[in-house]
């Protein structure tokens, strides 16, 4: 394992390009002694540490490049606890998550969602788990209702958690991401996947909401899950609008929706949109699609 030499730069300071550090491991287990040794911060495709610089958050004066680990670029198939998995590893793109044949079979939903994630050449270079540690990424909606857990190692020690869970905490420790872990969804299973932004093409999205459920009857869920996230929210699931629907039938209005979604989301306004206007245009969006698939026969 080869360690860069750098100039020594104050934390409090915003180092010039060719101030910063980037060290290069080739195993996870070397990224985690570089991220001991050094509390450098770790990067793949970029593109969140370039847009954050531009928007002048101060950039980490040491970094720690995943991109050579050959191992976090795998896609594969894993049973855990009698479960069948998708195992997506963090440094796939989104342009791999869009075409590739096992995650396009398999996870339309997360395809679908990543479709909608920046400009082409963004997608090239940004990766799944950049999208997912983010904490803010326009996928985490769709793999929320796909029910995903993810793969991290802390220290020496590996983890599987659920994402609901892991996005509450990750701040807490300093984790390397390994891989998404995908329940592979039954044949009946369907889902969507809506995404609101701004006139200006490629802005961050106004909200984003993701919806996977199953019918046991033309107007009952046996299940359903319902998530939303966007712009800087932190995603959640809809958890009292998912017992709402759940086996209830035709008592369950598009009214009755719309107001359980404006009281259990909490947004935010910023100097283009209210908090108002982003918990209408939610509750719209998935009153009148909630509806119609109940009424589906």
């Amino acid at each position: 394992m080869k360690l860069g030499d750098g100039m020594n730069v104050e934390q409090h300071s915003t180092p010039l390009k060719s101030e910063i550090v980037v060290e290069h491991p080739i195993s996870v287990e070397d990224a985690i002694k570089l991220k001991v040794l050094f509390e450098g911060e770790y990067v793949a495709g970029g593109t969140l540490h370039q847009i954050q610089w531009e928007s002048g958050v101060p950039f980490p004066s040491r970094l720690i490049n995943l991109s050579c680990i050959e191992q976090l670029k795998k896609v594969r198939y894993e049973k855990i606890n009698d479960e069948n998995i998708l195992a997506i590893g963090a440094l796939t793109t989104i342009a791999e998550c869009i075409k590739h044949p096992e995650i396009v079979e398999h996870c339309p939903l997360l395809t679908e969602a990543c479709r909608n994630i920046a400009a082409p050449a963004v997608r090239n270079r940004a990766t799944i788990g950049g999208n997912v540690a983010s904490g803010i990424g326009d996928s985490i909606p769709a793999l929320l209702v796909l029910d995903a857990k993810v793969k991290i190692v802390l220290k020496d020690q590996i983890y599987m958690i659920d994402l609901a869970t892991w996005l509450k905490e990750k701040e807490s420790y300093p984790f390397l991401l390994l891989e998404i872990l995908i329940p592979l969804q039954a044949n009946k299973t369907k889902s969507f996947y809506r995404k609101v932004g701004r006139r200006e093409a490629f802005t961050a999205s106004l909200v984003t909401v993701s919806c996977c459920f199953s019918k046991c009857d033309h107007n009952e869920f046996s299940f359903v899950r319902i998530a939303v996230g966007g712009g800087t929210h932190f995603p959640i699931r809809f958890q009292k609008l998912e017992q709402l629907l759940t086996g209830s039938g035709s008592h369950i209005t598009r009214e009755i929706i719309y107001k359980t979604i404006l009281e259990e989301f909490h947004s935010y306004s910023d100097a283009f949109v209210t908090e108002s206007y982003r918990k209408k245009v939610t509750a719209n969006i998935l009153s009148e699609k909630l509806e119609t698939i109940l009424r589906e026969e």
